[in-house]
């Protein structure tokens, strides 16, 4: 048999053919190794590490791809958690890919988890304000919600809203979905918050509304049973709803959701942005006067909207708190989180509270107008003054938030609220 060598032709065409299967084969080697299954186990290891391992792996791919992926610091600014509370946050994020052959966008989910403890009754205002230096912070990731948010449905006490999320990035959308589960050991529950960022993607596919809202559903089915919490779940979402948009206000008049039974105030309150209840943590609505379909807010639009909240659990703790750091020590009139069941709000608008007996503590419901300043003074010819409203805007203030708040406080199980 010919030995094969470079002089002769048979010989380079051989050894040439060679040389390419074996390019060929390191070149398949590395992408096995760099570009395909490798990848695949760098980015699997990413989820796995990011909040102590309760995310949920497809739901994270369904939204981020394959990879690669990279993590990093989650939620800043949340305060330490009490004694006996855990919390986690993480962000993880895809990375750009230059050059890569295919198109490639950026995208990151902002993820919090954070145990919420039964709170049957409520520590004196002493109490709390020897606390406050102690846990100055947000104490949970805030609804961003001016109108009303979207009830998650599907068996879930959530919620989904969109814009200013944990990651709000130019040219980008966002959104922030939230999920209350009641543990069934030992009472308290799970707060779970997933913020959404992504280039060029219209939150108008309700593919991807449904995709951002599984995130949050599966990383609270997985640390309830990570954590032991064991509460009951709800089903994967399959459509979430768009929340409440400028333009989508009804006659106050015909109102059948978080505006029910809230009374106009002629031409000057007329309309209503509302969502349905469903048992939500945060309930939100708007009203406003003016010409039917006219943006809430828009410029020469009413002189005056009125916003309606209603908090439970968390989210009315988080709010008694901070409004005892903003006021507490320097309010002349009792502010949330005082000794007082109802008042006044500082720089506009009234409060109320009820004392549910579910082991999540009192809820808190507000009205302000789109006036008030929440405490802070601000300029009118040339000198600092605070808005003062007239004796019957008082009354229309604490009629639209007697009738909202007792509404609410009844479809939650909660007694009659203690009223301004």
């Amino acid at each position: 048999m010919a030995r094969l060598t470079w002089e002769t032709r048979a010989g380079r065409v051989g050894l040439t053919s060679c040389g390419v299967l074996v390019a060929l084969a390191l070149i398949a080697g590395g992408y096995y190794w760099w570009g395909g299954p490798h990848e695949r186990r760098v980015a699997q290891r990413v989820l796995d590490d990011a909040c102590e391992g309760v995310l949920p792996s497809d739901e994270m791919r369904a939204v981020l791809g394959e990879g690669p992926l990279r993590s990093g610091r989650g939620r800043t600014g949340l305060r330490e958690a009490y004694d006996g509370e855990r919390q986690v946050t993480c962000a993880v994020s895809r990375k750009t890919e230059h050059h890569a052959g295919h198109p490639t966008r950026d995208a990151s989910v902002e993820v919090s988890v954070q145990s919420v403890p039964e709170r049957r009754g409520s520590p004196s205002a002493e109490g709390r304000a020897a606390e406050l230096p102690r846990r100055y912070g947000m104490l949970y990731p805030e609804v961003p919600a001016e109108l009303p948010p979207a009830a998650l449905g599907g068996g879930w006490r959530g919620l989904f809203t969109t814009g200013e999320g944990f990651t709000n990035l130019a040219g980008r959308d966002s959104a922030t979905t939230t999920v209350l589960l009641d543990c069934a050991r030992e009472g308290g529950g799970l707060l779970v918050t997933v913020g959404v960022s992504e280039e060029d993607v219209t939150l108008d596919d309700p593919r991807r509304r449904a995709a951002y809202a599984r995130i949050a559903t599966a990383t609270a089915a997985k640390a309830s049973r990570t954590w032991g919490c064991d509460a009951p779940l709800g089903k994967p979402p399959r459509t979430v709803a768009l929340p409440v948009n400028a333009d989508e206000d009804v006659p106050l008049a015909d109102a059948s959701g978080t505006c029910r039974g809230v009374p106009g105030r002629g031409a000057r309150v007329s309309r209503a942005w509302e969502g349905r209840p469903s048992g939500v943590p945060v309930e939100v609505c708007v009203l406003a006067g003016g010409r039917t379909g006219t943006p809430a807010g828009a410029p020469g639009g009413e002189a005056r909207r009125y916003r309606l909240v209603a908090y439970y659990g968390p989210y009315a703790e988080a709010e008694r708190l901070r409004q005892q750091e903003r006021h507490g020590r320097y309010s002349e009139e009792p502010v949330p989180g005082d000794d007082a069941p109802a008042g006044r709000l500082p720089g506009g608008g009234h409060w109320a509270s009820a004392a549910c007996h579910d082991g999540s503590g009192p809820a808190l419901f507000t009205v302000r107008p789109s006036d008030a300043t929440d405490g802070e003074a601000y300029e009118t010819d040339g000198e600092r003054r605070a808005p003062k409203p007239s004796a019957a805007d008082l009354a229309y203030e604490r009629a639209a938030l007697k009738h909202f708040a007792g509404r609410s406080a009844k479809e939650h199980g909660c007694p009659a609220p203690k009223l301004p």
